[in-house]
């Protein structure tokens, strides 16, 4: 029965933490895509006007280049100029027949703003908080309960082991009649032994 409710607990808690987090990852990745697609508007925005686009809405997502066949390169304010981690984007480019190209770079999905967006966000915080505390709860339970098992066989085993000698200290004295001398040496060595094994107990 207590391992079933240590493996309840630990079931619940497992679930509960996984929503917390799957919650929370599918706001930072709704609001990840609202900022690109933001961008993105700005960047077409400026293209059809034919200018440079100043600064993006939010620039630590990404940035976009239109590379024409003949004439000037639209991107964004002085990011050509700037050393840039291709480590830290996915990047996709797309060539038509005219040799027009278009390069796409998109900041990776980060850990630490991953870990932000969380702890903004108190109710999937407090749902995953929740899933580490049952699962704890759950181990912990199941790992106390072996002590306790191993305490009691060890009363058993002694329970048992004083039973057997108070039930060989009635056949000795059963027997008393019959082999006086010998009975009440062995009584009085199983009656020490008994003292013995009470005194060890306290």
């Amino acid at each position: 029965m207590r391992n079933l409710v240590s493996f309840v607990l630990m079931l619940l808690g497992f679930i509960l933490f996984g929503w917390g987090i799957y919650t929370s990852f599918e706001i930072y990745a709704t609001k990840k895509q609202e900022k690109i697609s933001t961008n993105f508007a700005s960047f077409v925005l400026s293209v059809f006007k034919g200018e440079e686009l100043k600064r993006l809405d939010y620039p630590e997502q990404g940035f976009f280049i239109l590379k024409p066949s003949e004439g000037k390169v639209f991107t964004v304010g002085g990011v050509l100029q700037k050393p840039i981690d291709p480590n830290a984007y996915l990047s996709y480019s797309k060539k038509d027949l005219y040799n027009n190209e278009v390069f796409v770079y998109i900041k990776k999905y980060n850990l630490g703003e991953f870990v932000e967006e969380l702890i903004r966000n108190p109710i999937s915080l407090g749902i995953s908080l929740s899933g580490i505390i049952l699962f704890l709860t759950g181990v912990l339970y199941m790992l106390i309960q072996k002590p306790v098992y191993v305490a009691k066989q060890g009363r058993k085993e002694h329970q048992s082991s004083l039973e057997n000698k108070l039930k060989a200290l009635r056949l000795v004295l059963a027997t008393h009649k019959i082999i006086p001398q010998e009975s009440s040496e062995e009584a009085k060595k199983i009656l020490d032994d008994i003292l013995k094994e009470m005194e060890a107990q306290k």
